[in-house]
């Protein structure tokens, strides 16, 4: 009988000395950041994030399906990392290396119903045309009046609009109109030549050639843009760093209220469910304990009749 007893108290191994395991940090708010990659090379990948390592080359290309239900359709698909860099002097002295992740599809952007295509002009603003105004390149026309847009327009891609306003941000486009007794006027031709923003050449993207994107961001090398940072909790509890991808501003601006609206009106509508973001100066990430003090003690004893899955 003792020596079946030994046997089991033999049945713990020797364990091994606990030490204290390095914490990942995550950052929420608003912060200064710099681009210092597009879609690196897993070697550019390792240099950027302090030789980390990193077990296989990143793969960009892919397929997605696109269209309404019941008529989807498989269409090439490329991801666009672009590798930000905080800077510690306007982020609290956060230094912290992420990446803005942009999904673009080789196919054009329809609205709901399919009447509606999205179109981009030459300075990066968008509307949305009939096939009818495509094929004749006119104005499109709004109940509300034509549309803010130039009539040298193509059709975007799906995602398009996205990625051109963080470029335009990054980049510090200006508008290529002034705002003058309460209309809209368009500036000078040298001026609006300074406004350009469309993509040339994105049907490149999805064999894999990103040189024109790697091009664009050389422009200004020393240039930030503000990004707001969020955390996202997966359903077993993971949490990953976020950057909000709808909205992106340029590094002069301070007032954050319209960002901030938009937020919330795309949480309300179901967005970002498993994402928090707060607009606030960028922080370290922290989350808040639980008040226990506030909690009725039968509530915590596992033995009260409240609690007990026996009952009484």
């Amino acid at each position: 009988m003792s020596k079946k007893l030994n046997k089991v108290f033999m049945a713990f191994a020797t364990g091994k000395e606990s030490t204290e395991g390095s914490s990942v940090k995550r950052y929420i708010g608003v912060g200064s950041v710099q681009v210092i990659g597009v879609n690196p090379t897993k070697e550019e990948l390792s240099k950027f994030y302090n030789g980390a390592v990193i077990e296989n080359e990143p793969e960009y290309l892919g397929t997605a399906e696109v269209g309404p239900e019941g008529n989807k359709k498989k269409v090439n698909q490329v991801r666009l990392d672009f590798i930000i860099k905080t800077d510690p002097e306007k982020c609290n002295g956060i230094e912290a290396t992420t990446k803005v992740v942009f999904f673009l599809r080789q196919e054009y952007r329809f609205n709901k119903d399919q009447t509606k295509v999205q179109i981009i002009d030459k300075y990066g603003r968008t509307a949305w045309a009939t096939s009818e105004e495509v094929k004749a390149k006119s104005i499109p026309q709004y109940a509300s009046g034509p549309a803010n847009i130039d009539a040298d327009y193509r059709p975007a891609f799906i995602g398009e609009e996205e990625l051109t306003e963080f470029i335009k941000a990054y980049l510090n486009i200006p508008n290529p109109m002034n705002y003058v007794n309460g209309t809209w006027v368009d500036k000078t031709p040298a001026e609006k030549a300074e406004a350009e923003a469309r993509l040339d050449n994105v049907d490149a993207y999805f064999k894999g050639d990103f040189k024109e994107l790697k091009r664009i961001i050389s422009y200004q090398p020393n240039n930030k843009v503000k990004v707001l940072f969020g955390v996202k909790t997966t359903a077993d509890g993971k949490q990953y760093q976020a950057i909000y991808s709808q909205k992106f501003l340029k590094n002069n601006i301070t007032d954050y209220s319209k960002l901030e609206k938009e937020v919330k009106e795309r949480k309300e509508a179901g967005a970002y469910a498993d994402t928090e973001f707060m607009v606030c100066p960028l922080k370290e990430y922290v989350v808040e304990a639980t008040d226990f003090s506030s909690i009725p003690i039968g509530d915590l004893d596992p033995f009260s009749a409240a609690s007990s899955p026996f009952g009484k």
